[in-house]
């Protein structure tokens, strides 16, 4: 181990920087400093006004074991929504016994049920045009939410500019397996941390799926959620581009079941990077150096993107050929000597992480912490690079499953 710390003391600056962007794990600890020397961690946003409605639209598909602890935690709020709508997207488990049980006992104030799945896009969209209330809340039938969340998220909207906006996630299966600890530890970095700051320079890009809120104007306005994969991204990027603000709420805590397997967690993770890369790069081309009227905040958004995710990515399989061909048969020391720097930096961050949002994970993801760099910075980098590449190559997203087959073909018509 000394001899390791040897080696990284030796090294270029040029070379311990190339590591650091590469694997990402100091990324989050520029964040927590600047928010920790700034005092800006708290959200900032005023009580909720008197008259605020929030209409909550829970779209499920097979949900149905979910579906009650979800409902509960909303009748727990202090801002109460004004109304709750459920929609079965042709489940084929007990989500609409559930969802109509909930209905007459007075939880739920409308049941809809689509005979075929459509798709999260189109449910949404549906419910939304029978929402009366001025903000519309859309859950994943998964969500429970802290009693004071939705109150939070509503304070948000006291500035006109604002039409979305979006709360923290935690994990609530976080004790299931490996993967589960891992993940817990990784939203606490990227989601508390990473879009907290993010939020300070208005540089939010995404709101997240399991607990976004929007005005309800702006969003039937806008035609609501476009109907392919990853319509999150879209629709929030389509909104800053029409000149609204985009916000993170730090203090609007939720908890929701993230994948227990590592097959699982790799889908969802293709899912949403082939989905990023497409929406950003072909849909909004934000590889662009120069967009005509882009204000600075804008500016940062891509450059998150761009500096901290593709490049890297990208990057990945050459920068360890480059370490192979420059160390020689010191290369595993000097990749073992990064690692140890980053464990101890990711330590670093846990413990800012905990005081700062005064949210811990439990022993087990503590314990999972110390592969934290690796899962990181190498095993999702790699899933990442391949799902970048695919996506480049075979246009994959076309084909994902998350998008119901006729509908795909509705909207691709002939190029599937």
């Amino acid at each position: 181990m000394f001899e390791m710390l040897q080696l990284v003391a030796r090294t270029d600056p040029l070379q311990l920087f190339l590591a650091v962007l590469i694997f990402d794990i100091p990324r989050f600890t520029l964040s927590l400093i600047s928010l920790a020397l700034f005092g800006m961690r708290k959200s900032g946003v005023a009580p909720p006004a008197a008259d605020a409605t929030v209409s909550v639209i829970i779209p499920t598909f097979n949900g149905g074991s979910g579906l009650e602890p979800t409902i509960a935690s909303l009748h727990r709020q202090t801002l109460r929504p004004f109304e709750i709508i459920v929609i079965d997207d042709g489940s084929t488990d007990q989500t609409r016994a559930v969802a109509e049980r909930a209905r007459a006992l007075g939880l739920v104030d409308m049941v809809i049920c689509h005979g075929t799945r459509c798709g999260r896009s189109p449910v949404i969209n549906a419910g939304a045009r029978f929402a009366r209330g001025d903000l519309i809340l859309t859950v994943d039938a998964d969500t429970v939410f802290e009693p004071d969340a939705v109150a939070r998220l509503a304070a948000a909207f006291r500035d006109s500019r604002v039409a979305g906006a979006s709360g923290n996630i935690a994990l609530s299966n976080e004790r299931d397996s490996l993967w589960t600890g891992l993940q817990s530890v990784e939203y606490l970095m990227s989601i508390s941390a990473g879009r907290s700051i993010l939020d300070v320079a208005g540089a939010i890009a995404c709101l997240s799926g399991a607990c976004a809120m929007y005005r309800r104007d702006a969003f039937l306005g806008q035609g609501g959620l476009d109907v392919g994969p990853g319509e999150d991204l879209e629709f929030s990027l389509r909104l800053r581009r029409l000149g609204y603000l985009i916000r993170f709420v730090p203090d609007a805590w939720a908890e929701t079941d993230g994948p227990a397997s590592g097959i699982g967690l790799l889908r969802q993770r293709a899912r949403w990077d082939r989905d990023s890369l497409r929406i950003r790069l072909m849909m909004y081309g934000e590889l662009n150096f120069f967009h005509p009227l882009e204000g600075l905040a804008d500016t940062l958004q891509r450059l998150d993107f761009i500096v901290f995710d593709l490049v890297p990515t990208l990057a990945l399989p050459f920068y360890l050929a480059y370490v192979v061909l420059l160390f020689g048969p010191s290369a595993a020391a000097f990749l073992g000597a990064i690692y140890l720097l980053l464990l101890w930096i990711s330590f670093f961050n846990l413990a800012l992480a905990f005081v700062m949002f005064n949210r811990s994970v439990g022993f087990f993801a503590l314990g999972a912490s110390l592969i934290f760099p690796f899962y990181q910075g190498v095993y999702l980098k790699f899933a990442r690079f391949v799902s970048y590449s695919s996506e480049i190559i075979f246009a994959t997203s076309r084909h994902d499953d998350f998008v119901p087959p006729r509908v795909r073909r509705a909207l691709l018509k002939d190029r599937i």
